[in-house]
C-alpha cells in the first residue's frame, strides 16, 4: 500500500503489486522509454482520445512530462513491470477535498501494457489506494463519448456510467462530449473482492484468463441476492 493517510492532495508513492507496482512519475528517468513506446506504430490509437500528443519530438515530450509532475495538485504514477520498466502512467487528480472527492485520469498506457494483467491491476492499485489509504468518498472517471476503450475499463472496474456532459471539452479543435462515470466508497468492498479475484494466479492457465470480470461479478451479484 501506499504511505499516505487521511484525506488531501494525493502525493505519488510506490504501490506494490502482483504482477508490477507504482511509483511516482520522473521526468527524466521516466520521458525517454515512454516517449519510445507511445510513438510507436499505433501512435495514432494512443493519443487521440488525449487531450494532448502526440508529440514531434522526444524533448517536447519530456517537457510535458516535466510539466506533469511539478504540479502540486495532480500525483501521477509511473506504471513499471516486474522488470522495472516503465510502460505508463495514470494520475489522481482534481480533488475536492472538502467533499472527499478525486478523479482518475489522464491514464497513459502504451501498446505494450494494453490489454495486459499489469494494466488492470495498476487501476486496482489506484482505487484501492484513494478508498483504504487517502480516504475519499468518491472517485470520478471521465473520458469522450467516442472512447470506446476507456467505457469499457471503467464498467469493468465497477464504475457507474451517470450521464453525458454534452460538449463537455473543446479537444483537439473540436468539440467532444464527456462520459462520467463515478465510483463510491460503499461500491468499493465489493468491487475489491471482484477484482482480486480476476487478478488471482490461480484464474490464469497459460496466460490466458479463466473466468473473465464479468462472470465473477455476476457471481457475486448471485451470492448477494441469495443472503
Amino acid at each position: 500500500m501506499g504511505e499516505q493517510t487521511g484525506t488531501g492532495l494525493p502525493v505519488a508513492a510506490v504501490v506494490a503489486g502482483r504482477y508490477g507496482r507504482l511509483r511516482p512519475l520522473y521526468a527524466q528517468s521516466g520521458a525517454s522509454v515512454l516517449y519510445r513506446l507511445s510513438h510507436d506504430m499505433n501512435i495514432g490509437p494512443t493519443w487521440t482520445e488525449m487531450k494532448v500528443g502526440p508529440f514531434a519530438d522526444e524533448g517536447a515530450f519530456a517537457t510535458h512530462v516535466a510539466e506533469l509532475v511539478a504540479d502540486p495538485k495532480r500525483a501521477f504514477f509511473a506504471v513499471i513491470d516486474r522488470e522495472e520498466t516503465v510502460l505508463g502512467w495514470l494520475c489522481l487528480m482534481e480533488a475536492r477535498l472538502a467533499h472527499k472527492v478525486i478523479e482518475l485520469g489522464y491514464v497513459l498506457f502504451t501498446p505494450k501494457m494494453q490489454r495486459t494483467t499489469l494494466a488492470t491491476e495498476a487501476l486496482y492499485l489506484a482505487i484501492r489506494l484513494v478508498f483504504e489509504d487517502l480516504g475519499y468518498r468518491r472517485l470520478e472517471w471521465t473520458c469522450t463519448a467516442e472512447n470506446s476503450r476507456s467505457r469499457s475499463t471503467a464498467d469493468r472496474l465497477g464504475f457507474v456510467y451517470e450521464g453525458t456532459l454534452r460538449q463537455g471539452l473543446f479537444l483537439k479543435g473540436r468539440p467532444r462530449d464527456i462520459c462520467v462515470y463515478s465510483m463510491l466508497s460503499s461500491e468499493w468492498p465489493q468491487n475489491r473482492q471482484v477484482l482480486e479475484a480476476w487478478l488471482d494466479p490461480t484464474n490464469f492457465k497459460d496466460g490466458r484468463q479463466v473466468r473473465p470480470i464479468a462472470e465473477i461479478r455476476a457471481g457475486y451479484r448471485l451470492i448477494v441476492d441469495h443472503e
